[in-house]
């Protein structure tokens, strides 16, 4: 298996793999990747990775050398949603101004409020800022009154 034509990311030959001793293994990928031992006699190579992080994201590649030099691809894309920050930036006896951030994620999330009954509320239009490597700050604000419970949620669509 290789990631964008280049980095090694898992070799298995005649019984000997990057977690047994075979040298050559990219150093992002050692000791994150194991494969299916008993899988491999059904013609099944494929591969885990623990513990992703959105540099995994690529083009992955399983290559058969020994069988009429056949080829696979897979897409990977990892993606970060960190958790909504609510804060409350006005309030009156009855309402509240309430503000939801989600600051560096990728892909673009989609950020909603929701009710204590889990139904998405109208709130103003969401404030999008792309930073730096293509993470996504969003600002979403609510007027709501003070007679239910509310939940900023943020989801990835694209994933």
């Amino acid at each position: 298996w290789k990631k964008d034509g280049r980095q090694e990311v898992f070799l298995y030959d005649a019984g000997t793999h990057y977690n047994n001793g075979r040298p050559g293994q990219d150093e992002q990928f050692k000791g994150r990747v194991s494969h299916f031992p008993d899988e491999l006699r059904h013609g099944n190579a494929s591969i885990s990775i623990r513990n992703t992080r959105q540099s995994d994201s690529g083009s992955y590649t399983c290559h058969f050398p020994h069988i009429q030099q056949q080829r696979f691809h897979i897409e990977l894309l990892v993606g970060a949603a960190p958790e909504p920050s609510v804060i409350i930036l006005h309030q009156t006896k009855d309402s509240a101004l309430l503000q939801c951030e989600v600051r560096g994620a990728s892909p673009k999330p989609e950020v909603v409020w929701k009710d204590s009954d889990g139904k998405i509320l109208t709130a103003d239009d969401p404030k999008v800022t792309k930073t730096e490597g293509n993470k996504y700050d969003v600002v979403l604000r609510i007027t709501v009154t003070k007679t239910d419970s509310y939940t900023c949620v943020a989801t990835q669509k694209e994933i």
